[in-house]
């Protein structure tokens, strides 16, 4: 009997992971004294706009950014190495989940920032989609997928041949403030997220 409750309890523990939204267990709208009990390298700070910079234990980066008191936004951005390909948040894959995939597994292609929607760098073209979690909190998941200027590119396979490169969790207000009111939706099959994918 004991062995069945310990194993429910955990199991029970690990679908409460599974399921938590948060990066190195930070989640949004903790107090900004939370950054503090991170042990990671501290690459920068900006205490003007609240913003603060890791190194992850794979290599790649994580920042966040605290108003008022409060985390409103978090990112984890991939540096390119196929040995760190796996993000702080969900099961997808740093330069090899495509937009396509990360539309099927959410079940929508949620929704975008007009004025944050894509961008073009001198390498890359990059896309940002917006989910909504169907939360307490209401956090946005955002994924930042990229593919290289140059690439064989058309309207049909574009969806596969965007990367993930970033996963972003955010506080909606501040999204809104920093990326713009205006957004489009999916037409037709919008909905909210829920957590462990």
């Amino acid at each position: 009997m004991k062995l069945i409750l310990i194993a429910l309890l955990l199991t029970g523990m690990t679908f409460a992971s599974a399921n938590e939204i948060s990066m190195v267990g930070v989640k949004i709208h903790d107090h900004s004294t939370a950054l503090k009990k991170i042990k990671l390298e501290v690459l920068a700070k900006d205490k003007k706009e609240g913003m603060i910079k890791f190194r992850t234990e794979n290599g790649n980066e994580l920042s966040f950014t605290s108003k008022e008191g409060k985390v409103v936004y978090m990112e984890n951005d991939w540096l390119h190495d196929d040995a760190a390909d796996v993000p702080l948040f969900s099961n997808f894959r740093f330069g090899k989940t495509s937009l396509r995939d990360i539309r099927k597994t959410l079940g929508t292609n949620g929704f975008t920032h007009v004025e944050h929607a894509g961008f073009t760098s001198d390498k890359e073209a990059i896309e940002f989609n917006c989910f909504e979690f169907d939360s307490p909190n209401h956090e946005i998941f955002a994924t930042v997928t990229t593919v290289p200027l140059g690439a064989n590119v058309s309207e049909e396979n574009v969806a596969d041949s965007l990367k993930l490169a970033a996963v972003i969790i955010a506080d909606k207000d501040y999204l809104d403030k920093i990326w713009g009111e205006k957004k489009v939706f999916d037409e037709g099959n919008y909905k909210k997220i829920k957590a462990g994918f």
